[in-house]
């Protein structure tokens, strides 16, 4: 009997110490349950503004791909590709009573897709992983910044000074100017002035009548003179033919 009695009582310390051990390890293992990349809410969320996040509800499959994630049958949602021109801010998963909200880039949730396991939170007193009520993805569109930038080009005319050789009358021209004739300079310019200057004085024509008579004639004299020297040549002749004679 006592001996019976000694191995009752071992096996009974056996048995409680083992049923410790397994209530530890599970209550360990529950309280490990939550997923460590999630925030855990209580309530509900139905749209970006009650999650916090930024941004309006996403569409698939324009804006993201997915696999998994069926409502009230799947536990699990894994998201596989975002749209390049899309930011997700966030992805509200719930399930029972509260939900949780990953956000790329926080909690160690890598910056970009794909995101796999992500889930609701554990529910109940045995904290079971629900199966998915509902979920959904937020993000805003990218911005594009265009610079334009416009280069001002301005024109400075040239001031051009030309001289006339026939008078000391100058013309200065903010244009391109040629000259066209002595005395006369002429320039134009599309929309610019247009500067005209004339030369030296004109030249004038008198008649030999309209000019000042002095009141000398000595046309006669050159008369006289001629019939002098032919005279004097005939009387040198005479007198040379005489001598020979």
């Amino acid at each position: 009997m006592t001996f019976i009695g000694r191995r009752s009582l071992r096996a009974a310390v056996a048995g409680a110490l083992l049923a410790t051990g397994f209530v530890l390890g599970t209550a360990t293992a529950h309280a490990a349950a939550e997923d460590p990349r999630a925030t855990r809410h209580e309530g509900n969320a139905s749209t970006c503004a009650d999650a916090k996040l930024a941004g309006s509800i996403l569409t698939s499959p324009d804006d993201y791909t997915y696999t998994r994630g069926k409502l009230e049958d799947d536990q699990y949602l894994d998201i596989l590709t975002v749209s390049p021109d899309i930011t997700v801010t966030g992805i509200v998963v719930k399930g029972g009573n509260a939900y949780n909200v990953y956000e790329p880039g926080k909690l160690g949730l890598p910056d970009s897709p794909p995101w796999t396991d992500l889930r609701a939170p554990v529910t109940g007193q045995n904290d079971n992983i629900p199966q998915l009520s509902h979920w959904f993805v937020c993000g805003t569109e990218k911005t594009t910044t265009t610079t334009t930038t416009t280069t001002a080009t301005s024109t400075t005319g040239t001031e051009t000074t030309t001289t006339t050789a026939s008078s000391a009358t100058s013309s200065t021209v903010v244009s391109t100017t040629s000259q066209s004739s002595v005395g006369t300079s002429s320039s134009s310019a599309a929309g610019g002035a247009v500067a005209t200057t004339s030369g030296g004085p004109k030249a004038t024509t008198q008649n030999a009548e309209e000019l000042a008579y002095t009141g000398f004639d000595g046309g006669w004299l050159i008369a006289l003179g001629a019939a002098l020297v032919l005279g004097g040549a005939a009387l040198v002749f005479v007198v040379r033919a005489r001598r020979k004679a």
